[in-house]
């Protein structure tokens, strides 16, 4: 039976073979939480594969997410799916990673990127948690009906199979407007399953608390006047580098990392306007320095050697050594280590209308055989720690 792995960065044995680095990256505080209340929440990951094609363990995966509300009053919430899902021009019903997915179809196919939000309302009574599975929702609420203080409203099913994309909730007042109460937690667990294996892996949703708050629908994080708490200047990775061999089960380890925006505008759904460029600064353990870039558009999740490369792997790609991956900053063959600590930030530019913030988790997928992505026998996921505040404004544009 496959089980939850935890991740071993947090041992004693990586404290000590990256303990330098690690005092280099200080104690700055950020404003963002994965262990509080808030008042805006971001799952960044959520994934659907009914059949397993699209997982990285190739079992079939869905998620799982608890929203919990924490305070002796009733709240009420409005969230977005965002489907990031692209597809083949080719054949639009078919999801794909790289235009490689889509040659199956074709000559001449490519791999369109899209974007598009669901969004949904409902309300929860006093310290009340909700449990629910992206590919089912929920149509009917417990105690929907009851007395007040009742649940309400509803929660659809993602709206494709496969699904990758992120949740964003915001708390609202009865009329739906924003408020500046901080009452939400969130916790993901993604469950790959099948008749003879199971793996499971979850992290904390990410939280950003409300301060005082205009009510209207343009959500201003950080900043000279802030609605919100800001988005971190810094995102901090700690993690084995990419085929490096896990020393307690001698297993190899590949490492993805998911990245959202801090800005949306769930109004207008053009993605375009929140290009960011991504800098990531790497070390080793002998704090040699190496440095990567990639773009960032609505929602990403990379393999992290491919953040070297600048190139992203097929779905149906399970060669470890394709891709030109193990020439990679990111791969334990260049780096000359086993583990390393990754610096991210989005890069400002003269943009008037929107920060560069980011967010996002990692998970660590560790397989049998160094020569096949596809014997993955257990797997974590984990909350990156944060530094630093940006001093420029994020903005979440409500429908």
């Amino acid at each position: 039976m496959r089980t939850v792995k935890r991740n071993p960065l947090l041992s004693g044995v990586f404290c000590a073979v990256l303990g330098g680095t690690l005092l280099w990256a200080g104690a700055a505080a950020a404003d963002v939480t994965s262990d509080r209340a808030a008042g805006l929440l971001v799952f960044p990951k959520l994934i659907f594969d009914s059949i397993g094609r699209f997982n990285e363990n190739t079992l079939p995966a869905d998620t799982e997410i608890q929203l919990t509300n924490v305070s002796d009053q009733q709240v009420y919430l409005r969230c977005f799916y965002v489907n990031a899902n692209s597809h083949c021009s080719n054949s639009p019903e078919n999801v794909c990673a790289t235009t490689d997915d889509c040659q199956q179809f074709g000559r001449g196919g490519l791999c369109i990127e899209g974007w598009l939000e669901t969004d949904f309302e409902f309300s929860l009574t006093p310290r009340q948690p909700i449990v629910w599975r992206i590919s089912e929702g929920l149509t009917a609420l417990p105690l929907d009906g009851a007395a007040p203080p009742n649940n309400s409203g509803f929660i659809p099913p993602v709206a494709e199979d496969p699904f990758f994309g992120e949740l964003k909730c915001v708390e609202v007042d009865e009329t739906g407007a924003p408020t500046d109460r901080n009452d939400l937690k969130g916790e993901v667990t993604i469950v790959a399953a099948a008749p003879s294996a199971i793996d499971a892996r979850a992290y904390n949703a990410i939280g950003i608390e409300a301060n005082f708050n205009d009510g209207d629908n343009t959500l201003v994080l950080g900043g000279d006047d802030p609605e919100y708490n800001g988005c971190p200047s810094v995102l901090i990775l700690d993690h084995f580098f990419d085929d490096a061999v896990e020393p307690i089960d001698n297993q190899y380890v590949k490492t993805h990392l998911t990245l959202v925006p801090c800005s949306q505008d769930f109004l207008n759904q053009d993605d375009a306007l929140f290009d960011i460029t991504v800098q990531f600064l790497v070390f080793n353990e002998f704090e040699q320095r190496f440095s990567a870039s990639r773009k960032l558009r609505c929602f990403k999740e990379f393999e992290l050697c491919a953040l070297g490369i600048g190139r992203d792997r097929s779905f149906f790609d399970k060669n470890p050594a394709s891709n030109s991956c193990q020439r990679s900053v990111f791969s334990a063959y260049v780096s000359g280590t086993l583990t390393g600590q990754t610096r991210i930030r989005g890069v400002e530019n003269d943009d008037t209308e929107h920060g560069h913030g980011i967010l996002g988790v990692a998970e660590e997928f560790y397989r049998s055989s160094p020569d096949l992505l596809s014997t993955v026998v257990s797997s974590d996921a984990f909350n990156l720690q944060w530094a630093g505040i940006r001093p420029k404004a994020d903005i979440i544009q409500l429908p």
